[in-house]
């Protein structure tokens, strides 16, 4: 059993963005000479998420509209309220919405290895989903099998 761990760097632009890191996924997956199992694509970040689904700009826009209808930015959060917080870093931002949504989404995708293949579907595509950018971030690709 083969156990291989990569991390990706990327810095974001905007508050809300869709990173699409297929290619960097397959080719962690490629260069693993893993041909089956599993790998999992791991967002340690709290206002950040991992996600699968279609990389198409009318999509995102939907998604970007529905995420804040849900969670809006312009509610008063409690965990922006940082007089009254335990712990408050110096250069700390207003962000409890990004934290719901990054919640709400979750920080990982557990996927299939195949015949060396990242057994997706057609349309689909691992997307890293930045909520509080723009910023340096991180992400985690484990991959297992043999």
């Amino acid at each position: 059993m083969r156990h291989i761990s990569k991390t990706l760097e990327l810095s974001t632009k905007k508050q809300f963005e869709l990173i699409d890191i297929t290619p960097e996924v397959r080719k962690a997956l490629s260069e693993s000479g893993v041909k089956n199992g599993s790998i999992t694509v791991f967002c340690p970040h709290t206002t950040a998420a991992i996600r699968l689904n279609h990389n198409e700009p009318l999509l995102i826009q939907d998604i970007m509209r529905t995420l804040y209808h849900l969670v809006p930015m312009d509610v008063s959060y409690s965990h922006d309220l940082f007089e009254m917080r335990q712990t408050v870093s110096p250069n700390e931002r207003s962000n409890g919405h990004a934290h719901v949504k990054a919640f709400l989404l979750g920080s990982s995708e557990n996927l299939i290895v195949k015949d060396a293949g990242l057994q997706i579907g057609k349309m689909q595509s691992v997307m890293f989903v930045e909520l509080d950018g723009g910023r340096s971030r991180q992400v985690h690709i484990q991959i297992l099998g043999e």
